[in-house]
């Protein structure tokens, strides 16, 4: 009798330990299960994440919107303590990182590697310790509608996922031109989360095509121009880039930034580094003083590849802000409250900046042995490139960069009421202002334009360029009641 209850008491351990430490086979994503050669649709996906969350009180699955087609956009939590929200993780002493997927529904790469990530952290407990120091948000796919209108005919030149959705929304709009001007129902719900969150870095996942090299990822940040203050812009660069790239190449995918040539196809006339406006991602988290990668994995790289650097970025930064976030804090602080000083107002903003040949140094660049053929079906030059022949071009990298526009930036902006759509954007940016009760009269300096011309090409909508002259004066205006004045201390 003994001998049974024993034997049973074993079985029944047995059966709790199986529960309790599921082995990894029951974890197994749908895209790992295909040897990376498929991408799970949504629901596929989000039952993954809600699997996690099952199994683990450190995950929820929340949602933070509805798409224009009235899908639901999902958003994943992942906190030690299962907290959700953002003051309670700060007063634990955490950083928060948002990581997005499928902004660009047909580039799915971050969407498969946080499913990796996530399920080797929470389930077999891989770099666990992170979640001391770091919270995780998990947009797994942001352009929803677009996600679903799977197809094998989508981005056909990537090198994998089988099918996969489109750049655009159901309404047509580019979500990683929106961050903006938020047209998109998608980009005001996102807004609102991160004005919630205000993560201390945003990675935002994408693939990208044109020049063809060895490097499985390239990056950027918009650390080039002054849109991101002094302080938090050394420190993404002594800090933060740097750890980066050394822990990147440590894993076996060094990485370089994300840039243009002088010369098409010849990295070694110059490689030129852009800046980001705030309709782009990182361009939008420096405006804010936070941190913004963009991951630009190359589209000819084979899928599992692609998957298995961003998983590595993954780490190498959460690991990056557990071991730095002290003073990660201490400079996000001084930033916010440096340019919400008068003095920050004492010198002209920078707006757009282009670089310029004055500096460069001197940089390796992982690239192949290439040669130029006459095409027999245009006639025009096509350029080959060698992938048995891996070479390491010496090439200038420009380092100085002029800006091209700025603005004189006054103690307040005052908005006429009528203008509800405007301050709607307000709102969407966590911009403050108040209303004047009665109306009243301003002494102000107005523009007055003249000889406007409105460029040719238009963009979602707007007219993305106008040329104009203009003239500046002191006028005294009649605002009326209900006026938005806008105090620029903040």
């Amino acid at each position: 009798m003994k001998k049974i209850l024993l034997g049973g008491l074993l079985c029944l351990l047995a059966c709790v330990a199986c529960t309790e430490q599921p082995v990894k086979e029951d974890f197994v994503t749908d895209c790992e299960k295909s040897n990376f050669v498929k991408t799970p649709r949504f629901a596929e996906t989000m039952a993954y994440f809600e699997k996690l969350a099952d199994y683990s009180s450190m995950v929820n699955v929340t949602s933070f919107g509805t798409s224009a087609q009235g899908r639901d956009l999902s958003l994943v939590v992942v906190d030690k303590d299962g907290l959700q929200d953002p003051v309670q993780i700060r007063q634990k002493g955490r950083v928060i990182v948002l990581i997005e997927s499928c902004i660009h529904a047909g580039e799915p790469d971050g969407k498969d590697a946080s499913m990796i990530f996530l399920r080797d952290m929470i389930v077999e407990k891989k770099n666990i310790d992170i979640l001391n120091d770091v919270s995780f948000l998990f947009i797994p796919v942001f352009n929803v509608d677009g996600h679903e209108d799977f197809s094998a005919t989508n981005r056909i030149n990537q090198n994998g996922p089988e099918e996969l959705g489109t750049r655009n929304t159901a309404q047509l709009i580019n979500l990683n031109r929106d961050f903006l001007k938020a047209d998109a129902p998608e980009m005001r719900a996102w807004l609102k989360l991160y004005n919630r969150w205000m993560p201390e870095l945003f990675i935002d996942v994408h693939v990208t095509n044109g020049a063809d090299f060895q490097y499985v990822m390239t990056y950027a940040i918009d650390n080039r121009g002054t849109l991101m203050e002094e302080g938090i812009r050394r420190w993404s660069l002594d800090v933060y880039e740097k750890q980066l790239n050394e822990r990147m190449e440590k894993v076996g995918f060094p990485l370089f930034l994300y840039a243009s040539f002088r010369k098409y196809n010849a990295p070694e006339s110059g490689i030129l580094i852009d800046t980001f406006d705030p309709r782009y991602s990182e361009g939008y988290a420096a405006t804010r003083n936070r941190l913004g990668l963009l991951i630009e994995n190359h589209i000819y790289k084979p899928y599992e590849q692609r998957v298995k650097a961003t998983v590595e970025a993954f780490i190498a930064s959460a690991r990056i802000l557990a071991e730095n976030k002290e003073t990660l804090k201490e400079v996000i602080a001084h930033a916010d409250k440096a340019v919400s000083s008068p003095e920050y107002r004492q010198k002209p903003m920078e707006l757009t900046f282009k670089p310029v040949n004055k500096d460069s140094v001197w940089v390796d660049y992982l690239s192949w042995a290439r040669d130029t053929v006459k095409s027999d079906l245009s006639g025009a030059d096509w350029v080959r490139h060698n992938y048995d022949k891996p070479i390491t071009l010496r090439c200038p990298l420009i380092t100085s960069y002029e800006a091209t526009s700025s603005v004189q930036l006054p103690e307040a902006y005052i908005l006429m009421p009528q203008w509800t759509e405007v301050i709607e954007l307000l709102d969407l940016h966590d911009i403050k202002y108040t209303r004047l009760a009665e109306p009243k009269q301003v002494e102000v300096e107005t523009y007055r334009y003249t000889k406007a011309i409105f460029s040719p090409r238009q963009s979602e909508g707007r007219i993305p360029v106008v040329k104009t002259e203009y003239t500046t004066q002191k006028e005294t205006l009649q605002a009326p009641a209900g006026s938005i004045v806008i105090d620029m201390n903040q």
